[in-house]
């Protein structure tokens, strides 16, 4: 089970709209090469990224100066960790951000773009170990385990259900560790 960002707009032009960012890194601005593309006059091309880490969401100015981005009233100027019940600020709208639980459903089908660390089923997928429907069980399985009070990573499910042995999945941990390492640092 994997949390995506929901931003819904509260104020402006744009309230009621709902926006869900499932990449781990995720572009917005004004530009038309933003994951998500915010035509407002107080936005930069770039203006910030949303990241994922873990199951923690971050908001990181793109901009050198902080106007119109503000985080629960407080301008930012540097990486802030978003929280549901928060109110994000982008230029003239603001939205209250919330977390959803989706299934990783999305592994293997990266889009198009997407500068992000993959998913963790995205490395089994690609060397060959699980097929996309063992990765949709796995998912399931964590996503039932989830509702009975359960929290057990994606790997140690796959794991259990005997999909993959522990050297695989050290295997697929280094591939994502390495690539978490190449696109951050």
């Amino acid at each position: 089970m994997a949390k995506a960002l929901v931003l819904r707009a509260i104020t402006g032009t744009q309230a009621g709209k709902r926006h869900v960012v499932t990449a781990r890194v995720s572009s917005i601005g004004t530009a038309a090469s933003n994951d998500l593309v915010l035509h407002d006059r107080l936005l930069n091309p770039r203006h910030i990224e949303l990241r994922q880490v873990l199951e923690r969401w971050f908001v990181v100015p793109l901009a050198s100066n902080s106007q119109g981005l503000a985080l629960n009233g407080m301008p930012i100027s540097g990486q802030s960790r978003l929280n549901p019940g928060d109110a994000l600020t982008l230029g003239s709208v603001t939205y209250m951000v919330d977390l959803e639980d989706v299934i990783e459903q999305e592994v293997g089908q990266a889009p198009a773009g997407n500068n992000g660390v993959p998913r963790l089923g995205e490395y089994f997928i690609r060397r060959g170990i699980l097929s996309r429907e063992q990765v949709i069980a796995v998912a399931e399985r964590q996503s039932r385990l989830q509702r009975d009070g359960s929290r057990l990573q994606f790997g140690q499910v796959a794991y259990d259900m005997g999909f993959i042995t522990r050297s695989q999945l050290d295997m697929a941990l280094a591939d994502q560790r390495s690539d978490f390492n190449d696109r951050f640092y």
